[in-house]
């Protein structure tokens, strides 16, 4: 069974979410992504001494007015047109996720992560409006499928990490969207709507959780319960002007930080072991 770990950030527009989960390459101002990817690689080359051995891949894609991007694929770009290749998002009997045709990519070092980072960036979906200048118009997801071994001990793991930078939600009255925009931001409040009311069905112990109300959530659902682990951070814009969807946010965190969503365990081919009970969990 994989360990499968999601965290993603939450906010309004222009609150800084991107920066939060990228940082400034270049700039040596390191976001989530990157410090995540370097404390990964660095804990896999100190276990190398007891045996073990790590294989990782890597995948980055959007998800645009509810449809699929490859963020990878051969020729990518932010001007692509909407349609092309249809991917299907599935999930086998044992939890894990795969999405069809989308581009995996081994990795072996933070400098590789760091160049398909630059590539995706350039290949994400971003707009104007009246409420940020670079508004990212999409879900951003990038995945990494870890696979260790261990020769004298005959153990297998895996792991998947999922790191997210939501689009931002946003009102109509202040952005200012019309046309592609206006449908844009439809298609991120109501993906966000459908997040919410994932979590707080969860919250609730509901018979049935509306994971397929969009792709976001169903793509996530192994890592939105179960054995996961799952973290939110929020993220507010300090302008007097956004104090309403600053407070919805805040009552938003607190009820995800309430919401149980499951038992956490860590499985080898071997034996497994059990912690404290889950928590979605926000910062």
């Amino acid at each position: 069974m994989d360990t499968r770990v999601c965290i993603f950030a939450y906010g309004q527009t222009g609150s800084g979410k991107t920066y939060t989960m990228m940082g400034k390459p270049g700039r040596d101002q390191k976001g989530i992504i990157p410090r995540s990817l370097e404390q990964i690689f660095k804990t896999s080359q100190s276990l190398e001494s007891q045996g073990w051995k790590y294989c990782m891949q890597a995948s980055m894609l959007e998800i645009y007015n509810e449809t699929i991007r490859d963020l990878l694929a051969p020729g990518r770009s932010s001007s692509e047109m909407p349609g092309g290749k249809q991917y299907t998002i599935k999930h086998d009997s044992q939890g894990n996720t795969t999405v069809s045709d989308l581009t995996t990519t081994n990795v072996f070092s933070t400098a590789d992560v760091t160049s398909l980072l630059e590539k995706a960036s350039h290949s994400r979906s971003v707009g104007k409006t009246q409420m940020n200048e670079q508004s990212s118009r999409s879900h951003f997801v990038f995945t990494l499928k870890i696979f260790g071994s261990n020769e004298s001990t005959g153990q297998q793991v895996q792991g998947v990490l999922n790191l997210i930078d939501l689009a931002g939600s946003e009102r109509l009255t202040k952005s200012g969207a019309t046309g592609e925009r206006l449908k844009e931001t439809q298609a991120i409040n109501k993906s966000l709507s459908a997040l919410s009311d994932v979590i707080f069905a969860i919250a609730k112990n509901d018979d049935h959780v509306p994971f397929r109300n969009s792709k976001l959530t169903y793509l996530l659902q192994p890592c939105l319960g179960g054995d996961s682990k799952t973290l939110m951070f929020v993220n507010v814009s300090p302008e007097a002007s956004s104090a309403g969807e600053t407070l919805c946010s805040l009552r938003f965190a607190s009820r995800v930080n309430a919401c149980e969503i499951g038992v956490a365990r860590r499985q080898t081919q071997s034996k497994s072991s059990s912690d404290n009970s889950n928590r979605l969990s926000y910062g």
